[in-house]
């Protein structure tokens, strides 16, 4: 959200002028669409602000459902009814600068709820990572311990080849090249283990000189 837009709905021009205006003038980095009620759409921003609406209701009722933050400037002596999901704000003098510090807050507030929600995704991920590659160590022995069975059948099958025909001798021949392919996958993964229980023994090794353990 380096550039966040923020959609304007209201039936008055000079209440969208206003804002914007003010808004621009005070440097904000916001880009701006402006909509009456009867335009308001399936527009794509990221804070909604409403005010002079004729139906205000069913407006504010379409821009919640979008699932995006809604903030209602309402009139003094409105009767416009407060909706869960919706920040309301009277309409003051100091409307603008009110509306500028609610908005920013609002938007900070999805920043880093956005943020918190890719981290936890990541987060997932590793974890998912993490479970394969304990399970791959605690399988390790027992799939080293298979290759060297087919290995060594395979070589004592290829022992007898002037017995085998042309066609098993082959197959026979593709199992073993296999098998050394999958042995080979095998000893680097041990390698990669040992390299990183080294880099975390160093890491606590660092973090003890550190605070004086």
């Amino acid at each position: 959200m380096e550039r966040p837009t923020v959609l304007i709905v209201s039936d008055e021009a000079e209440f969208s002028d206003a804002i914007r205006a003010n808004w621009q003038a005070a440097g904000n980095a916001t880009s701006f669409v402006m909509k009456t009620s009867s335009e308001c759409g399936h527009e794509n921003f990221d804070l909604a602000i409403a005010g002079g609406l004729q139906e205000p209701t069913a407006v504010l009722e379409a821009l919640r459902g979008t699932g995006k933050p809604v903030v209602h400037v309402s009139r003094l002596n409105g009767g416009t009814p407060r909706l869960a999901g919706v920040i309301s704000l009277p309409e003051i003098p100091a409307l603008t600068e009110l509306l500028a510090l609610v908005v920013r807050e609002v938007l900070d507030r999805e920043r880093t709820a956005a943020e918190l929600s890719r981290a936890l995704e990541a987060n997932s991920q590793l974890q998912h990572q993490a479970t394969l590659g304990k399970y791959m160590i605690e399988t390790r022995h027992n799939l080293n311990n298979a290759l060297t069975s087919i290995l060594g059948n395979c070589d004592l099958i290829l022992l007898e080849e002037e017995e085998l025909p042309g066609t098993v001798k082959s197959q026979v021949e593709t199992i073993r090249n296999m098998g050394m392919r999958l042995n080979e996958i095998m000893q680097r993964f041990s390698s990669l283990q040992k390299e990183m229980q080294l880099m975390e023994q160093q890491s606590r090794k660092a973090k003890g000189a550190a605070s004086g353990v």
